[in-house]
């Protein structure tokens, strides 16, 4: 009789460490997901110019159709060199135009006039 009581106790130890352990385990399981998270990255809303610059993206439009024919001719005329991959605008008129030098990419900041060209050496753009 007193093996089955031992045998009780024994199950019923087994049992709360096994209850403790889940416990302990699934906590900071939780813990560890919610400081893992992934958090939205403004780097995404500013490269697809979703307009939200109060939410850290970009306020600039995609230029197209005339306008970009227009904006790519003055480039070229600047810099032959310039391959335009894409022109994109300002809320102050202004332009910027992405592409490739020799290989390498740039972005130039372009006067709303089509008059003034400046190379941004900007990291990151």
């Amino acid at each position: 009789m007193n093996s089955m009581k031992a045998i009780k106790r024994v199950g019923l130890a087994a049992a709360g460490v096994v209850t403790a352990g889940v416990f302990v385990f699934g906590a900071a399981a939780l813990a560890n997901a919610e400081t893992t998270a992934p958090s939205p990255s403004a780097s995404s809303s500013a490269a697809a110019g979703s307009g939200g610059a109060a939410k850290g993206g970009s306020a600039d439009t995609a230029v197209t159709g005339d306008e970009l024919t227009k904006v790519t001719a003055a480039m070229k005329a600047k810099d032959s060199t310039v391959t335009v991959t894409s022109v994109r605008k300002d809320p102050d008129g202004s332009y910027d135009v992405l592409g490739t030098k020799d290989g390498v990419n740039v972005m130039y900041d372009v006067s709303a006039d089509l008059t003034t060209f400046t190379q941004n050496t900007h990291a990151g753009r």
